[in-house]
């Protein structure tokens, strides 16, 4: 494989991206003292206002029968028509593993970066995407993106598609997995 300039410096900008990343994310015990907060506080409130009301007047039978009873919600048997087509075309959430991935791909349809989108990837040939310039080793592949072959390819690049521009992404097993699984969402 040649090392190129651009090549490395790509490298080295998804390096420090990643890293810029992983650092902003948030960790579990700050979620959830955020939320033992958020509920706390409602139930606070609610203690405050109790003494309030021991102190109103009681109702009297006149003010009973004048008051408009509060109108309820009645549950919806059906879903809406819109809600159900939405929540099935929105992807997935990425696994935190695709930060890496994000340096250089998009997943928005004919947004490309330095590297192809990968909206609808599985099951693409490679090298076929309109309007990326492609190198000629990932044009001369031959294969199809399957789940396996992506599994593989994000194993270790080089060894699926000699010559690919594509530096291997240092993910685990594992994070493979989460981010082949996310992208069959795509």
């Amino acid at each position: 494989m040649r090392f190129t300039p651009a090549l490395l410096a790509c490298t080295a900008l998804a390096t420090a991206l990643a890293t810029a990343l992983t650092a902003c994310g948030s960790s579990d015990a700050d979620d959830a003292a955020d939320d033992t907060a958020a509920t706390e506080a409602p139930a606070a409130a609610g203690e405050e206002a109790a003494p309030a009301e021991e102190g109103t007047a009681e109702a009297t039978p006149e003010d009973a029968a004048s008051a408009t009873p509060a109108p309820t919600a009645s549950p919806s048997a059906t879903p809406s028509a819109s809600a159900a087509p939405a929540a099935a075309a929105a992807p997935a959430a990425p696994p935190q593993a695709f930060t890496t991935c994000a340096v250089c791909h998009s997943v928005q349809r004919g947004q490309d970066g330095i590297g192809p989108s990968l909206a609808g990837v599985v099951g693409r040939r490679a090298g076929t995407l309109p309007g990326h310039s492609f190198s000629p080793a990932m044009q001369g592949a031959g294969l199809t993106w399957t789940e396996a072959n992506l599994r593989r390819y994000l194993a270790d690049p080089n060894a699926v598609v000699p010559g690919t521009l594509m530096p291997p992404p240092g993910l685990s097993a594992a994070q493979v997995n989460e981010v082949v699984n996310y992208l069959k969402t795509l």
